[in-house]
C-alpha cells in the first residue's frame, strides 16, 4: 500500500484560469520538485489523497502524475507511491527478486534468467538474485538466504525454482510473484499473480501425426533425464509399437559432455550387438526417438561410425534447444525449444504486470515441430 507519511502539496488550483487543470497540476508539482519542497527520495501524495486535497478526479492526478514522470521527475515504485528522483540521476523504478534453481544451473535456467535480469535493468527496475540450496536428502528447507535477501525492499518477485516447497514458502511471505512453472493447475498460490506455464509436450502431437503419415511402425525413445515430453503412450494410443530405453546419466545432471559420450558408448556397444543391461534387443527399430539433445548428439556419433544411414537406414526425431544442436548431417525433424523465446514472453509478463498491475493470464510456452530430413 502507498504511503500515508506525503506531504501536503504547497499549491491550489485557480480554477478562474483558462486551460486544462491537469497541466495546472502537474507544473505545480514541477515546481514544487525543482524548487526542493519535495526532495529526491520523497514521496508524493498518494492518487486519491492527492484528488481529494485538490478537488479534481482521479484521473486528472492519474495523468498529471504520468506527465512529470515521462519528464523523468518521478519513478513509480510498486507499493510506494511515485518517488522524487535525483536530478540527472533517476531512481530504480523498484527491486526485482528473482528467485533460481540452486548449482550452476542448466542452459535454460540460465538463459531465462539473463533475459529477465537485462530486461528488467532496461526498465529501470533493479533485479536481484537468490536461490534455496539443495541438502543432501535432495530437499529444499533451508531458506535462510532468502530470508535474509527479502529484509531488503522487494517490491516483486519472479520464481524460477520450480519447486513447490519453494513456491509455498513465497507465497507465504506477502510479496506477489510470478513464477514460470510446470504446474499445470488452473488456480494460483496465494500472491501468485500469474504464471507462465511450460509444458513440453506441446509438439508431440505434430510428432505423432508425422510418425503416421511416415509409415513408422515402431519407435524406441531414448531418455536419461527427465527431459522432453514421454512419446510412449501417445504413440501406442494410434498402434506404434513404441519402448523406452533409459541409458544411465553420469553421475552430475549438469555435466552434458559426460552424458554425451555415455550415449555413444552404448550406442556403439549395442550397434555392435554388446546387449548391456537395461538395453533393448540388439536391432534397429523404425525411428529413434531422443528426449535430450545432448543423448542424440552422442548417439548420432555412434550411428555414423557404425555406418548407419539416417533416414534410410532408422529414422531420427530428437528434443533440441535452438541454437544449440544437436549437429547431424542432414536437417534433422526435432522438437525445438526457443530458450530465448521463452525468457522474452516472461519478462514481457512480468513488466506489463509491473506497469499496469496485470500479468496475462493463460500464457503457455513449448516446443514446435520442426520437420527435418530425418524423418
Amino acid at each position: 500500500m502507498a504511503r500515508h507519511d506525503f506531504k501536503k502539496p504547497p499549491f491550489s488550483l485557480d480554477r478562474t484560469r483558462r486551460g486544462d487543470l491537469v497541466e495546472q497540476i502537474s507544473a505545480a508539482l514541477r515546481k514544487a520538485i525543482e524548487t526542493g519542497y519535495y526532495r529526491p527520495g520523497d514521496v508524493l501524495p498518494p492518487v486519491r489523497p492527492l484528488a481529494t486535497l485538490l478537488v479534481v478526479s482521479k484521473g486528472m492526478v492519474e495523468r498529471a502524475l504520468a506527465v512529470i514522470r515521462e519528464e523523468g521527475l518521478t519513478s513509480p515504485r510498486p507499493r510506494i507511491g511515485s518517488v522524487v528522483c535525483a536530478r540527472n540521476r533517476p531512481l530504480w523504478k523498484g527491486q526485482v527478486l528473482v528467485v533460481v534453481p540452486p548449482g550452476i544451473g542448466n542452459l535454460s535456467d540460465n538463459a531465462v534468467h539473463s533475459i529477465v535480469r537485462d530486461a528488467l535493468t532496461a526498465a529501470g527496475y533493479l533485479p536481484m538474485s537468490a536461490t534455496v540450496p539443495r541438502t543432501a536428502a535432495g530437499t529444499y528447507s533451508d531458506f535462510a538466504l532468502l530470508e535474509t535477501t527479502m529484509r531488503q525492499q522487494v517490491d516483486f518477485v519472479v520464481l524460477l525454482h520450480d519447486d513447490t516447497v519453494v513456491t509455498r514458502w513465497l507465497s507465504r511471505r506477502g510479496v506477489p510473484f510470478a513464477r514460470m512453472t510446470r504446474d499445470t493447475a488452473p488456480d494460483e498460490p496465494p500472491n501468485c499473480v500469474g504464471s507462465v506455464r511450460r509444458r513440453d509436450d506441446l509438439a508431440l502431437a505434430a510428432f505423432v501425426s508425422r510418425c503416421r503419415e511416415a509409415g513408422v511402425g515402431s519407435v524406441l525413445q531414448v531418455t536419461a533425464l527427465k527431459t522432453g515430453p514421454d512419446a510412449v503412450p501417445a504413440l501406442e494410443a494410434v498402434g506404434i509399437a513404441a519402448a523406452n530405453w533409459r541409458i544411465p546419466p553420469p553421475g552430475r545432471a549438469d555435466d552434458v559432455s559426460g552424458l554425451t559420450q555415455r550415449a555413444a558408448d552404448e550406442f556403439a556397444a549395442w550397434l555392435a550387438g554388446k546387449r548391456r543391461r537395461g538395453a533393448p534387443p540388439c536391432r534397429l527399430p523404425d525411428l529413434l526417438f531422443f528426449r535430450d539433445d545432448h543423448l542424440a548428439a552422442g548417439a548420432l556419433l555412434a550411428l555414423a561410425e557404425a555406418g548407419v544411414r539416417t533416414p534410410r537406414d532408422v529414422r531420427v526425431v530428437s528434443w533440441a534447444n535452438r541454437d544449440h544442436g544437436p549437429a547431424s548431417l542432414r536437417p534433422l525433424a526435432r522438437m525445438e525449444m526457443d530458450i530465448a523465446a521463452i525468457g522474452e514472453t516472461l519478462a514481457r509478463c512480468v513488466l506489463d504486470y509491473l506497469r499496469t498491475g496485470s500479468f496475462p493470464q493463460g500464457v503457455v510456452v513449448g516446443p514446435t515441430w520442426i520437420d527435418g530430413e530425418t524423418i
